[in-house]
């Protein structure tokens, strides 16, 4: 019976990211404002706060980029909690228009016409059509970067007895104590490279060649005097995000 791998990676969309920055806008600005414009300084400071946490400062212009998005996305959220407020506060009689840029009076006159209910509304929607556009443009420009494949298979007619692990959760293979050679077989895809390095057998970064099926084989010469070795395979491909395999071959 085969003994076989596989690594799974799972990372955040996107768009979740996004949603999450709209969320603490929205949850701040609940608690503390009930007019559009108070949101504006203290939704820039948080989406500047939170472009000093998630993003590094060794490329500038990626910085500042999403230091933009962070604060548009915190200013989106405060909109959409003052305007959930004014939905809830149906006598509230306040202009909303001191911080629109409105191209002329009569778009005036027809803002400041409409009820409390009728604004928060309109609000509510512009921002969250905003959020759509902006999630959008950002996965399209972002796609979620998928991991290069990697597979490996423990053959026990290539010399291996069991697998378990250990109690940090790392992988162990069993190999029998008299066994001097193992044979690793495994996968991974077009274009991809893969390495194999050991400390405990003096292997460091020995690249594996890939047959026309994308598969590889591995002969792993093991000294009668080492009892467990520890392997780590790598897989790279160009455009993809690296996987790794880590394991001890243990002799019982």
């Amino acid at each position: 019976m085969d003994i076989t791998v596989t690594t799974r990676a799972y990372y955040l969309s996107p768009a979740y990211l996004l949603i999450i920055v709209v969320s603490v806008g929205f949850i701040y600005q609940l608690i503390r404002n009930q007019e559009y414009k108070n949101t504006l300084l203290s939704s820039t400071i948080i989406g500047i706060i939170i472009t000093l946490l998630l993003v590094p400062l060794d490329n500038l212009m990626y910085f500042f980029f999403h230091m933009g998005k962070f604060v548009a996305l915190v200013i989106l959220g405060g909109f959409l909690a003052v305007g959930f407020k004014k939905l809830r506060i149906m006598n509230e009689t306040e202009n909303f228009y001191a911080f629109l840029e409105d191209e002329s009076e009569g778009h005036r006159k027809w803002w400041s016409s409409e009820s409390p209910r009728s604004q928060a509304i309109a609000i509510c929607s512009a921002s969250l059509l905003g959020i759509v556009l902006i999630i959008s443009t950002v996965c399209l420009l972002n796609p979620a970067e998928s991991s290069v494949l990697l597979g490996l298979n423990f053959d026990p007619s290539n010399g291996f007895v069991n697998a378990g692990y250990t109690d940090n959760g790392e992988m162990i293979v069993f190999v029998a104590n008299n066994t001097t050679q193992c044979i690793l077989n495994g996968s991974s895809e077009v274009n991809a490279t893969v390495r194999i390095s050991s400390s405990d057998l003096g292997i460091y970064n020995q690249e594996i060649p890939l047959d026309t099926r994308n598969r590889f084989i591995y002969k792993l010469e093991i000294p009668k005097n080492v009892s467990i070795i520890k392997i780590t395979l790598n897989a790279t491909k160009s455009g993809k995000k690296n996987r790794s395999i880590k394991f001890f071959i243990k002799k019982q």
